[in-house]
């Protein structure tokens, strides 16, 4: 049976005024070694690219992040010590889909092979199904823009949570995409890189 991890509810009311936020957004590189809490992976992905507004039978769920036509085609895969998870944000929960721990293979350069977290941005072009997406092109495009939509909120909510983070394109996405088996229609965009900040 698949194991699957029931998150805890993201705590939406941090006392962290926005402005401070986008004012102390930073790339760093640096982080404790230490996991970081089944609270703050909540609260992380959930601001990363949680549902903000249920579906109904007239339309699609909302996410905390826009995708193009509501497509929500980026599927975010979270790679820790224990295994490599996708995160089911319908019902905020992780899956697993492996057991051993890839985050060598998360960025080429060494130092971000340390992290404690490493997230993998997935774009499923089957969901880009509109006219302007006929050509993979295009495909490509939208889906690293949306990519930079949910990697801007990890990036602020890091700011406010006093974790460090950093958005990594140096990546062999071949061999990432062999690891976690994916399809032809998944395309690994982007990943990024989350730790506890060695500042307080």
């Amino acid at each position: 049976m698949t194991d699957i991890i029931k998150l805890a509810e993201p705590q939406k009311d941090l006392d962290f005024p926005l402005m401070k936020a986008i004012e102390k957004r930073r790339t760093k590189r640096k982080w404790k070694d230490s996991n970081l809490s089944e609270q703050e992976i909540s609260n992380l992905l959930w601001a990363a690219c949680g549902v903000t507004q249920n579906e109904t039978k007239k339309s699609k769920s909302r996410r905390s992040a826009p995708s193009a036509c509501n497509s929500q085609e980026i599927k975010i895969y979270i790679a820790l010590s224990t295994g490599v998870y996708l995160y089911d944000e319908k019902n905020h929960q992780l899956i697993k889909i492996l057991e051993k721990d890839i985050r060598e293979n998360i960025g080429k350069q060494k130092m971000m092979r340390s992290a404690p977290v490493g997230l993998i941005y997935v774009s499923d072009y089957s969901k880009l199904k509109t006219f302007q997406f006929k050509k993979d092109e295009n495909k490509w495009f939208t889906s690293t823009a949306d990519t930079a939509f949910i990697s801007q909120n990890v990036y602020l909510y890091c700011a406010a949570a006093n974790l460090s983070t950093a958005i990594i394109g140096l990546v062999d996405r071949n061999k990432l995409h062999k690891t976690l088996e994916l399809t032809e229609n998944e395309k690994i965009i982007y990943t990024q890189v989350i730790g506890i900040s060695l500042e307080n």
